[in-house]
């Protein structure tokens, strides 16, 4: 007999693209709904419902800071309906705008206090910080047309241009310095007394797909290259040179600035990259999984969105995985995501989501606002003293067949040590699947032939419920390598009670499984396993 004792879970975090028994000990095969942080394997954001039944298909979300009062959500439709979400209220902004259905992507920027919502199906759309609706944007041509509005320093940016017939899919256009509250003056390249202009990076090979600030510089990214732009002054404004030629985006939105770096979805690769050195995030361990699942017809539908409350990236796009909840989404159902201070990967279903922000809301609870239950509902009276914290939020369209019943805004919260003062939308959020198979016992001393039977698994686990306290365990095993474990049937460990759980699962393989039926969070930092050697074979 043997004890093998496995400790800190949330060190490695899931592998997917590596054989289970050539990954560490303390590594899982399989992490759905599931984060590692802190040493432990812990449950995933949830979903709270902000606000349902939208009465439109919301593809954009873009969060607007007011200069006093709560933050405000703009969710846009497809048909290019702007809506604005404020302290529950959903109220039409689109003004006199209008445009047809679009697949292609929204963007969003904010400058000198001006917000700016763009899609390439039509002239650009302001608002400016003492106005109502929004406009078509004032002194922008109305024959042009670009995939991405960006703003960096004190210019608006067009990243890739149609100006009227003629394509200019490498073409960066500029506006001239905008000033305090109001929208730049002048596009016009040809004047000799402005500071609006235009460069084709003809040495592009792909066309410009987006471009985003990083630091003092703004990075631009075709599908397969990356050029840094910077602001030099005097005649030429702006200087261009090229980063990387092997590496891209996969669509707009598909980057995010964090600590100093930028965080991208490429066409093949995730990575990250200072403007001096480029790292993938996810080969030999995630990246697999990721690109062989992923549908690449619907790649535009593609979002990188940033939770700074949890330090996590959420890679978004539509998945065919096995494991997908949502499986007949037109939007994302999966999310990979990455802890970028612990360095480990998980995945997280999507409720059929178009994008994402960063905002507070008025999450201010009272017994008359609050229509569901006290155990699921967010936040605590001492939350409550301060909801000015700026929380995730995601857009979502009704997805009947799996079970969404209507739009939704949706709060990504903690399930019991959360912030968000909604109820926890039981439609949105799935439960938990961990699991590791192909463990060989090399570390015990146990060779590949060695044939073991796990007789008790003494499990670390932890939880601040006090209304559900159970985690739900399988245990399997298989002969052969690639073989798909033979599971037993469940066994159910409280917390609150239970020190061991008992199992006769034998083999050359062993693996467990470990569900969370209910929406309760969990900690599992690590356990002892006892293995009996019975033979070879």
């Amino acid at each position: 007999m043997a004890i093998l004792p496995i400790r800190d879970l949330g060190a490695v975090g899931v592998i997917t693209d590596t054989s289970p028994y050539n990954i560490p000990l303390n590594s899982f095969s399989t992490a759905i709904n599931v984060r590692f942080d802190e040493g432990k394997a812990t449950r995933s954001a949830i979903f709270r419902t902000i606000k349902d039944n939208l009465g439109f298909s919301p593809r954009f979300a873009y969060g607007i800071v007011p200069a006093s009062g709560f933050d405000t959500v703009l969710a846009v439709s497809d048909t290019y309906q702007i809506n604005e979400y404020s302290s529950g209220t959903i109220t039409d902004r689109s003004g006199s705008i209008s445009a047809s259905s679009d697949p292609r992507p929204f963007t969003g920027a904010s400058l000198a206090d001006v917000t700016y919502i763009n899609r390439p199906d039509r002239v650009p759309v302001f608002r400016g910080p003492s106005g109502t609706n929004f406009a078509d944007l004032l002194h922008w041509d109305a024959n042009w047309r670009t995939p991405a509005l960006r703003a960096y320093g004190d210019f608006l940016l067009g990243v890739g241009m149609e100006e009227g017939a003629t394509s200019y899919p490498t073409r960066v256009r500029w506006s001239n310095i905008a000033s305090a509250n109001a929208v730049p003056d002048s596009w016009n390249a040809a004047s000799t007394t402005g500071s609006a202009g235009f460069n084709d990076i003809v040495s592009m090979k792909t066309a410009l797909v987006d471009g985003t600030a990083l630091g003092t510089n703004f990075i631009l990214y075709s599908s397969d290259s990356i050029y840094l732009m910077e602001f030099v002054g005097g005649t030429f404004i702006f200087n261009f040179r090229q980063l990387f030629v092997d590496a891209g985006l996969i669509s707009q939105n598909c980057v995010v600035e964090v600590e100093g770096r930028h965080f991208c979805f490429g066409t093949d690769d995730i990575y990250a990259h200072d403007s001096t050195s480029k790292q993938s995030l996810c080969d030999e361990r995630t990246k697999n999984f990721i690109f062989d699942n992923l549908n690449n017809s619907a790649a535009n539908v593609c979002f990188v969105q940033h939770n700074p409350t949890l330090n996590e990236i959420y890679f978004c796009y539509q998945s065919g995985d096995q494991h997908v909840a949502f499986p007949n989404s037109d939007r994302c159902n999966r999310a990979a995501v990455y802890n970028y201070r612990r360095d480990t990967w998980s995945f997280m279903d999507l409720p059929n989501v178009s994008s994402g922000t960063v905002a507070n809301v008025n999450s201010i609870a009272t017994f008359a606002s609050v229509t569901g239950t006290y155990a699921l509902t967010g936040g605590s009276f001492f939350s409550q003293s301060d909801s000015f914290n700026k929380h995730t939020m995601m857009v979502g369209e009704t997805l009947t067949v799996d079970g969404i019943t209507s739009d939704k805004i949706y709060g990504i919260d903690l399930a019991d040590a959360g912030q968000i003062s909604f109820q926890l939308d039981t439609e949105a959020t799935k439960p938990v699947l961990l699991e590791r198979t192909g463990v060989d016992l090399d570390e015990a001393g146990l060779g590949a032939s060695q044939y073991v039977v796990c007789t008790r698994l003494y499990p670390q686990a932890n939880t601040i419920n006090s209304t559900d306290t159970t985690l739900t365990f399988q245990f399997g095993a298989s002969d052969i390598p690639r073989a798909t474990p033979t599971y037993s049937s469940t066994a159910t460990f409280d917390i609150a009670t239970d020190h061991k759980i008992d199992s006769r699962a034998a083999g050359r393989y062993l693996s467990y499984k470990v569900t969370i039926p209910s929406n309760a969070d969990f900690e599992l930092t690590g356990f002892d396993l006892e293995v009996t050697a019975t033979g070879r074979r």
